[in-house]
């Protein structure tokens, strides 16, 4: 892990329209908002696995989406690489083209018309001339991502997501975002859909990536392979001990307790982070 810096969100307040709630007395003709996140500050440094945990509900999601310049706060600021993220901004350009996402649900971020060779290798397509490489590396390119991740390209680069298993998907939805050598790779929840067996072997793909093991990209300051950093969203204590290097607990949108994954789970300062990690029996 670096002592470099990549991204930072600072004083982070958001809100969201709820037409259900109660309009104030000065509230005619706007409809209520609902406070989501107040005043939340994160960092990532490179190379390390920050992993956002919280109940369903709590702002892990909302707030992780604004890091990546997903969604937009009320207040703050976010910064990536030293530079302000903001709408139209270099900042913002930068962070686009240097992070990518692993969702949820594999199944539902494969297109299924499409073979795993082809949902590999779009974002290679989208940013080949960026990038400066010619088409004929991108097939190369495309199954050297499906090694990283314990795919046999012979094997998988022809499949269509009908024919994987839930954790073959969820492998292939992760070469397709580390196909384009990432600094920053936000997995939301990547193992909440998939069996307990499967859950191992995308662990162990997530360790993989973070030690840069099989990596092209070089560091232009170090001459070292780029190792990057994950933001793993998660409500399982049980599933981020094994791979976090700090932990930022989110209650009813606000931070109860960070700190690096050894001080939170052995010597808990809040209940409410206690109270997960007793449900998590740690």
């Amino acid at each position: 892990m670096s002592d470099e810096l990549l991204l930072a969100a600072r004083n982070i307040n958001a809100s969201f329209a709820d037409r259900n709630m109660r309009r104030g007395l000065f509230d005619f003709g706007r409809t209520p908002r609902r406070q989501v996140l107040f005043d939340v500050s994160a960092e990532v440094k490179a190379g390390e696995c920050l992993a956002v945990i919280g109940a369903s509900g709590s702002g892990k999601t909302t707030l992780t989406r604004i890091m990546l310049g997903l969604a937009a706060a009320d207040s703050g600021q976010i910064e990536y690489r030293g530079a302000e993220v903001r709408h139209g901004s270099e900042g913002m350009r930068t962070l686009r083209a240097e992070s990518s996402i692993v969702f949820q649900d594999p199944f539902s971020s494969l297109d299924p018309r499409w073979t795993v060779e082809r949902s590999v290798s779009e974002p290679l397509w989208l940013r080949r001339r960026a990038l400066g490489f010619a088409a004929d590396e991108v097939e190369g390119k495309t199954a050297q991502a499906l090694a990283r991740v314990g795919l046999d390209p012979r094997e998988f680069m022809g499949r269509y997501p009908c024919d994987l298993s839930g954790g073959q998907a969820q492998r292939v939805a992760i070469a397709r975002a580390i196909v384009n050598e990432p600094r920053l790779i936000l997995a939301d929840e990547p193992m909440s859909a998939i069996d307990v067996a499967a859950r191992v072997q995308i662990l162990e793909t997530f360790q993989s990536i973070l030690s840069g093991e099989g990596s092209r990209a070089i560091d232009s300051n170090t001459g070292q392979p780029i190792k990057p950093a994950i933001i793993m969203v998660s409500h399982d204590l049980g599933v981020v001990q094994h791979i976090a290097d700090r932990i930022l607990v989110l209650h009813e949108g606000k931070v109860v307790e960070s700190g690096t994954a050894e001080t939170v789970l052995n010597n808990p300062q809040s209940d409410y982070t206690r109270q997960l990690i007793a449900a998590a029996s740690l």
